[in-house]
């Protein structure tokens, strides 16, 4: 009787080809993971006075560049805490401004036009700071954001929180903000250290809360993913190769 052998190569060779198919989608599935952590921390509403010297006049820049699960922004409404003494209202382009007539604690803004996802804008407003705060005091800005689509309330104390409320702290060092030429010279030197902060901000880590954080993360994760299609491409080629 004759007994045929047959070759061990091919399902070697298949064993090989699934095992890489799996790394492959292991890394595509750790790919999207990072990606979605990194836009989870880049979506919130960040404030940036320029001042935090207790009793000082601030202009605050609320900057955000995100909808609400990609629904365009309609509307922000700014909650002041109620150490804050006086409010003054900044003309924001593209935006009508007003105090709440029913709560003058709330500041809203209201978009002349949708802001679309993933274009960043930044609202102003300015703001007396409490003269008898002591250093290391933290003020908390709730801000709601009101979208075409449902709504994202940005309220939250805990910073860790996926909802943290906008914050600044008195004695905190703080960027200023220039409003043009007529503020002159103290306005341009203003403005630029505002641009540089924002310079900054963007290509901050994620941890920082920069807008522009999640782009590293985001190209590594796509490089990720484009390996991980190579990987399994291949070893749907050397499967077949052996059938």
């Amino acid at each position: 009787m004759t007994t045929t052998v047959r070759p061990s190569t091919p399902r070697r060779t298949i064993g090989r080809s699934r095992t890489v198919a799996g790394l492959g989608a292991g890394i595509a599935a750790t790919a999207l993971v990072v990606l979605g952590a990194a836009a989870a921390a880049s979506a919130h509403v960040h404030v940036t006075p320029s001042s935090t010297e207790a009793g000082a006049t601030s202009e605050l820049a609320f900057t955000f560049s995100h909808g609400c699960d990609g629904s365009p922004t309609t509307g922000v409404a700014v909650t002041i805490p109620d150490e804050v003494p006086a409010v003054t209202l900044i003309a924001n382009p593209g935006w009508d401004v007003a105090i709440d007539v029913a709560d003058g604690r709330v500041v809203r803004f209201t978009a002349d036009e949708p802001m679309p996802d993933g274009v960043r804008e930044t609202l102003e407003l300015e703001v007396t700071l409490p003269e008898d705060a002591a250093d290391g005091t933290v003020l908390a800005f709730p801000a709601l954001q009101s979208c075409e689509v449902g709504e994202s309330d940005w309220s939250s104390d805990d910073q860790a929180s996926e909802t943290p409320a906008p914050i600044l702290t008195i004695g905190e060092a703080a960027e200023a903000h220039g409003h043009g030429a007529a503020a002159g010279a103290a306005g341009d030197a203003a403005g630029a250290e505002h641009a540089e902060h924002e310079a900054e901000a963007a290509a901050a880590p994620a941890a920082d809360g920069g807008s522009g954080a999640t782009l590293p993360v985001a190209i590594a994760a796509l490089v990720a993913a484009a390996v991980a299609a190579v990987l399994s491409a291949i070893a749907l080629r050397r499967q077949r190769a052996t059938r």
